[in-house]
């Protein structure tokens, strides 16, 4: 398990890597990449592995899972690496874009409520899922420890927003990432630092006061065309409710305003430059494990090519 301390509580959850594909039941399709956390405005760093190589690695460590979890008794399917449906990931699916500001697609798509539907049949159907509900509680258990080790102790990472992260150092998530990286320790840290970087860019955009002038214009603009809402994420919350499912021709009508308003408001530029001057600045600021993730991740590169070489048939 991965657990995250912060400076006022402590959150347990399971960890956002590969052991998520066999251990979480619905939720798991999220631990696949979503728009936002493709390099924007904190671009790619020079030298980082390009998509190819990062499914690589992904597609490597999947298959060492596989292998460690089947030495201990366990099935595993390996998880994809790509998930999109539609095979195209530059809608939000999630809130992590600051705002519609794509006319036609959001008339097209709306708030992505169709494909976030096919993301949960899929998730139903997943055959990791599936085999983990089918053991007995005791093996359950087992296979818990088997995959995330037998205690949150081994490794820990401090964050960027001052937290920090823990995991055990065995169990075959770890034993997998070991095998590809080599050192452990240092994966954990710089991985998780620059992971967080996203997360820390777009909460410092929007803390901008120049962020909240743009978003009262947005508002404003809103307001003109029949909807009352004072943020991007009050509309997805309406348009998305499981309580009260607002009605397809109505969250098109909504999506479409919304992407219109980003535009006339001037808030759809604002964001992108206020999301390229802090992604700049936190590139300058955490350098050094920006730096060091992607030598990992380049030494790693030829022991994920004979991972595939010798297990991807199997």
């Amino acid at each position: 398990m991965l657990f995250v301390r912060s400076r006022t509580r402590t959150l347990t959850f399971l960890s956002a890597g590969a052991a998520v594909a066999l251990l979480v039941t619905a939720a798991w399709w999220a631990r696949w990449p979503h728009p936002g956390h493709e390099p924007r405005g904190a671009g790619a760093p020079r030298g980082a592995p390009t998509a190819q190589v990062q499914r690589l690695l992904h597609d490597a460590e999947q298959l060492l899972l596989r292998s460690c979890m089947r030495r201990a008794g366990f099935d595993y399917h390996p998880v994809p690496s790509e998930a999109s449906p539609t095979g195209d990931r530059s809608f939000p699916y999630e809130s992590v874009l600051y705002v519609l500001d794509d006319p036609v697609r959001a008339k097209a798509d709306g708030y992505g409520r169709d494909a976030r539907q096919h993301l949960r049949e899929l998730a139903r159907h997943d055959p990791n899922r599936r085999y983990f509900l089918s053991l007995p509680p005791r093996r359950r258990a087992q296979a818990l420890v088997t995959a995330n080790g037998p205690s949150p102790d081994g490794v820990r990472a401090t964050l960027p927003t001052g937290g920090v992260v823990q995991r055990s150092d065995r169990g075959c998530v770890s034993t997998a990432q070991r095998r590809l990286y080599g050192d452990l320790r240092a994966w954990f840290q710089h991985s998780n630092t620059v992971r967080t970087l996203d997360s820390l860019r777009r909460a410092r955009v929007m803390a901008d006061p120049r962020y909240t002038d743009g978003l009262t214009a947005w508002a404003h603009c809103m307001r003109r065309a029949g909807h009352p809402y004072t943020s991007p994420d009050r509309t997805r919350a309406a348009a998305l409710s499981t309580t009260d499912p607002m009605p397809r021709e109505q969250e098109t009508a909504l999506a479409l305003a919304e992407a219109r308003c980003a535009r006339r408001s001037g808030l759809a530029g604002l964001a992108r430059r206020l999301d390229e001057h802090y992604g700049t600045a936190l590139r300058r600021q955490y350098r050094r494990d920006i730096d060091l993730k992607v030598r990992l991740e380049a030494q790693a590169l030829p022991r994920a090519r004979a991972v595939i070489d010798a297990l991807g048939e199997r």
